[in-house]
């Protein structure tokens, strides 16, 4: 299950005499799920350095070496940390550490002989049975890694790690079906088993089905400590598919965490740079529309004779001319009366726009923009057009929720149950309420049941 966030006592923890593998997966999950955790422990980090030039007693100094070792390998430093753990190799835990950054550094030969003088002394050591697993079958040695795997498939048939070893080895074999079938068991013993949720959501990446690829990247990303692969491919996904707000959210979330991950660094501002060049498209399709609307002539309006007598008289041609004059004006003209005004007012209202419009400080791109600021709500007709995050539209879409009106007639415990979370519902009540609208009431539902029952 994932792990709960808590505080962490690191000077308690980072014992040498008491330190353990388990604590040290205990230690990696609570400071990848906490941002004080992770200070504490880079602060922990500078601590154990200056302790190690100050102390003189060898014994306490590898002691010291040890933990810093350890502890460079939670933050992702595996040169540094493999350097400190080459001092301290003949310690079992030194040996295992040093293991996993051979391991992670490519270097697999290493990585194995660390491996098996780490559990020289308890042949049971079942996590360390399944690194060298793990670590054969990156050798290539597939038959070998499966062996190992067979031997305990009676004796840990509960462990999802040894199905998820199995399923890889399958993988590597071109067994994919087999090896599918071994990740769906390894998920029914831990659905929240790291490894096996990013492999599923990598192989279905990697066969085109986005949608289910989507869906165990997320599941990652909710896991401590998460998989910063799975933020990287989820956000370059969401790229693909045009959604960059989203596809920025996950690749700052790297760099929070590591601010000089240069290749995160690099796809966050393709990801912006990419996100401002669809809005500066979209604001220059939706001024190039205004500048079609307010470029209409009149004549092609269905006005009366008299109307259009007086407005070419007036040298009005344009709807953008009617823009820039007045009632008074217009009815001061001779001839024209309450009748054509209405009729101006009409069209003029169809396309969002009134009299006079022009003359009160809009510039003509922002000519329509009073309908954002709460003006003419009745011209709004799609969800798109009330500017909410891409998330907050994908709830309402998946809601079967694509207009206005289909909003205005929802509650907010309708919005709920039809699968969109509470923290939207802020975002589209601020939303509605820029346009003069607001979502349904439960009074206003007693009222339509009257008000039915009346008929």
């Amino acid at each position: 299950m994932t792990t709960a966030i808590t505080e962490i006592d690191l000077d308690k923890l980072l014992e040498a005499e008491t330190i353990s593998r388990e604590t040290v997966s205990h230690i990696k999950a609570q400071v990848y799920s906490s941002k004080e955790n992770r200070e504490k422990l880079d602060e922990k980090i500078e601590a154990l350095k200056v302790d190690i030039k100050k102390e003189h007693d060898g014994a306490r100094s590898k002691d010291l070496t040890l933990l810093l070792g350890i502890c460079e390998w939670i933050v992702g430093k595996i040169k540094e940390a493999g350097e400190l753990l080459k001092e301290v190799k003949s310690r079992k835990l030194g040996a295992y550490f040093l293991g996993k950054c051979y391991q992670e550094s490519g270097d697999y030969n290493q990585a194995l002989e660390c491996f098996e003088r780490a559990k020289k002394t308890d042949a049971e050591e079942f996590d360390i049975i399944m690194d060298i697993t793990e670590t054969k079958r990156m050798l290539g040695n597939i038959d070998e890694a499966l062996k190992i795997i067979k031997s305990f498939s009676h004796s840990h048939a509960n462990s999802a790690e040894l199905y998820y070893q199995w399923g890889r080895c399958l993988d590597d074999m071109g067994e994919y079906q087999e090896a599918f079938n071994k990740y769906e068991q390894s998920l029914k013993i831990d659905p929240d088993h790291a490894k096996t949720l990013f492999r599923m959501a990598f192989n279905y990446d990697m066969g085109g089905e986005d949608e289910k690829a989507i869906e165990y990247y997320e599941k990652c990303t909710k896991l401590h400590p998460t998989y910063k692969n799975a933020f990287i491919n989820l956000g370059i996904l969401y790229e693909d598919r045009g959604k960059y707000d989203d596809a920025v959210y996950y690749f700052e979330a790297i760099l929070d965490a590591e601010p000089t991950h240069s290749r995160t660094a690099l796809f966050s501002k393709d990801a912006k740079a990419a996100m401002a060049m669809y809005y500066d498209e979209e604001v220059s399709k939706k001024q190039g529309k205004e500048s079609e609307v307010l470029n209409i002539p009149i004549s092609d309006f269905e006005l009366s004779v008299r109307s259009k007598n007086c407005l070419e008289k007036m040298n009005i041609r344009t709807v953008k001319d009617l823009t820039r004059i007045t009632e008074a004006d217009l009815l001061s003209f001779k001839n024209f009366g309450e009748t054509s005004l209405n009729e101006i007012k009409i069209i003029l209202s169809q396309k969002g726009l009134r009299l006079g419009q022009a003359l009160e400080g809009y510039n003509e791109p922002n000519l329509f923009s009073n309908i954002n600021k709460g003006q003419d709500s009745d011209f709004i007709g799609t969800i798109s057009e009330l500017g909410l995050s891409t998330r907050c539209r994908n709830a309402l879409s998946n809601a079967g929720i694509e207009t206005i009106t289909d909003l205005k007639e929802k509650t907010e415990d309708e919005l709920i149950l039809e699968g969109v979370k509470e923290n939207y519902l802020d975002e589209l009540k601020e939303a509605l309420s820029k346009v003069g609208l607001s979502l349904k009431t439960n009074d206003d539902c007693e009222a339509d049941l009257e008000k039915n029952a009346t008929e």
